[in-house]
């Protein structure tokens, strides 16, 4: 199961590279002997004046050991997809671990180099749950987990950044996208999108994470488009776990 949330991050524990794209990484599931592994915290961002942050990694059996591989990734967006690709910015360590039942593992995120200067830079952090041997021997079926956790550093600014969303509607025959460009130099995290029509009624589209826009970078959603009219209404989502939802204003639509 892959799991990517997005929640504030906290300073204390808690109770073949070849470039591929985070698709790729999004469904992980196969027969294994526990599925135990949990990672806390699931958002990692690190000042400018930062060089680390923790990430800590716990194994929830009480009884049974288990092992994880942590590995570490640069996140750009190219022609609507997420691609992750090899880099030397972040190190990871220890990047393998064996947690004894019910135990936690300090993983530290270590900044190589300067910070960087206009936009912020992504990365994301794979942890995988990897297999025993002992698996092998079991015929259960059980999961392994696979988390991957974003990591957002700080420019160097004296000025606060942000983002900046132009959302605009694409349509190709029956199909309906939603295409948002992000002008601003900070992601936005886009969640719970809903549609409220002409009428004020309030459609729900979206539920959960919808997907990230990175700075300078554009998106794209499939819309249900079927007996659907998006003219004279308005798109609503929560940007970046805000409590208050926020109007998604359209730009000209194309297509």
């Amino acid at each position: 199961m892959a799991t990517d949330f997005s929640h504030a991050m906290s300073r204390r524990p808690p109770t073949a590279w070849a470039r591929i794209t985070l698709a790729a990484l999004a469904c992980f599931c196969i027969p294994a002997f526990a599925a135990s592994l949990q990672v806390a915290p699931t958002l990692v961002e690190l000042a400018a004046s930062e060089r680390g942050e923790a990430v800590w990694l716990t194994n929830t059996a009480a009884d049974t050991p288990t092992r994880a591989q942590v590995r570490l990734f640069r996140w750009t967006q190219k022609n609507g997809e997420d691609i992750l690709e090899p880099t030397s910015d972040l190190a990871i360590s220890p990047p393998l671990t064996e947690l004894a039942g019910g135990a936690q593992q300090l993983v530290r995120v270590i900044r190589t180099g300067p910070p960087p200067t206009g936009a912020e830079a992504s990365y994301r952090i794979i942890v995988d749950e990897v297999p025993r041997a002992e698996s092998s021997d079991q015929t259960g079926l059980n999961f392994l987990l696979r988390y991957s956790i974003p990591v957002f550093v700080l420019p160097v600014t004296e000025a606060p950044i942000g983002y900046d969303l132009a959302p605009r509607l694409e349509s190709t025959g029956e199909q309906v996208m939603l295409v948002v460009t992000n002008r601003g130099l900070q992601h936005a995290q886009i969640a719970d999108l809903s549609y409220v029509d002409r009428s004020g009624a309030r459609h729900e589209l979206m539920s959960g994470l919808v997907g990230y826009v990175l700075p300078g970078q554009t998106m794209r959603w499939s819309l249900p488009s079927a007996g659907r009219d998006y003219s004279g209404g308005s798109f609503k989502a929560r940007i970046n776990g805000e409590a208050v939802e926020q109007t998604l204003k359209l730009h000209p639509a194309s297509g």
